[in-house]
């Protein structure tokens, strides 16, 4: 019997060590239940950092650490808008939150990305000299293919960051990537933060959610997916994985699945959280929704942080961002 790999997809951690605490040991629960499940190999999809501070990277990487996770072999990130441009954490900030998108190195943090967790690109080949994205793993039967789909700070087209785009000099590299040997037969899995369904309003969210949603909606975009479809479909590619919006989902277009894991960490609903587990067996692949254990992270993760969470000073509502 062939022997089995499995891939864990998990997205949108917002790791914020000072504001949200609570995120962490989410993480730290999911990594737990990866461990338990033998995952060979896990794929996060993007806004691993909630304000795209240097220090809640640092965070991100200590707990990688903590799980022995800084390897290429074991794991695989691709960025996220959060990663970026970070997000308004309070609704004052909002008004001024284009600004301070404009102001941003974009290129920089991109780089500062890369650096901050250099050693999970490990085994990556590169196919540009001036960014770590696109890259392709090859892990067996599968390879992984990350891609950057944050577009660049524009005043019409993207005043707060986050909406996607997979530029040119991308969609030229991913073809030749598609064309190599390495990937020929290969289970191929697209990494990529952006959503390609249409995105709908939450009823369970609050009345501020909602018009955030109502705003956000109208610069939350991906252009031009259609040629990043038809590439996908032209490259062979059977999964793509993704985050950016908080649910857990699945659906297709023409043959190609898509997995959003956005819901791994803050979804609307808190029963809902949960993230998806790829068991490849030859030429098949099953995947599988594994709900985060709520209450072994009260039991074990929140006790170890209880002095922390209960001296952090009362915050204002924040804005919950995609």
């Amino acid at each position: 019997m062939t022997q089995e790999y499995r891939i864990a997809h998990i997205s949108d951690l917002h790791l914020s060590p000072d504001y949200f605490p609570e995120r962490t040991e989410r993480f730290r629960m999911v990594l737990l239940q990866c461990r338990q499940l033998n995952v060979d190999h896990i794929i996060i999809t993007g806004d691993v950092t909630n304000q795209a501070r240097r220090e809640e990277l640092e965070h991100f990487r200590s707990v990688l650490k903590e799980f022995s996770l800084l390897d290429g072999n074991k794991i695989s990130v691709v960025i996220g808008n959060h990663d970026i441009f970070g997000g308004p954490y309070h609704a004052e900030d909002v008004l001024k939150f284009p600004s301070l998108c404009k102001s941003t190195n974009y290129d920089a943090k991109v780089d500062e990305f890369y650096n901050g967790i250099k050693e999970t690109f490990e085994g990556a080949r590169f196919f540009s000299p001036k960014s770590a994205f696109p890259f392709v793993k090859v892990l067996g039967d599968v390879a992984v293919i990350g891609i950057n789909s944050i577009a660049r700070w524009h005043a019409l087209k993207n005043p707060i960051g986050s909406n996607g785009k997979v530029d040119e000099e991308q969609r030229e590299m991913l073809k030749k990537i598609f064309d190599s040997t390495p990937v020929k037969k290969k289970h191929l899995f697209v990494a990529i933060h952006h959503h390609f369904n249409k995105k709908e309003d939450e009823q369970e969210r609050t009345k501020f959610e909602r018009l955030w949603l109502a705003f956000e909606s109208a610069t939350l975009k991906l252009h031009k997916k259609k040629r990043l479809l038809k590439l996908f479909r032209h490259g062979g590619v059977q999964h793509v994985l993704h985050g950016h919006v908080h649910q857990h989902e699945e659906y297709h277009h023409k043959g190609v699945r898509f997995l959003n894991a956005g819901g791994s960490i803050i979804p609307v609903s808190e029963s809902k959280q949960a993230f998806h587990l790829f068991i490849v067996q030859g030429a098949h692949v099953t995947v599988k929704t594994i709900l985060l254990q709520r209450r072994a992270e009260k039991n074990a993760g929140m006790r170890k942080n209880k002095t922390t969470l209960h001296s952090l000073p009362i915050k204002k509502q924040a804005v919950v961002m995609t």
